[in-house]
């Protein structure tokens, strides 16, 4: 596949946004009031 930017991809959205490997994460905890524990993984891609 050769890409040539200058000439656009005709697509809807940029595919070079969607390429980004590995994505990076974050991992978001919290306890409730029962002391439970919640740890889940967060990406800016998933907003």
């Amino acid at each position: 596949m050769f890409y040539e930017p200058a000439k656009g991809h005709g697509l809807p959205h940029d595919p070079s946004k969607a390429i980004v490997a590995p994505r990076p994460i974050g991992w978001i905890s919290t306890v409730n009031k029962a002391g439970e524990i919640n740890l889940a993984p967060y990406s800016f891609f998933n907003a």
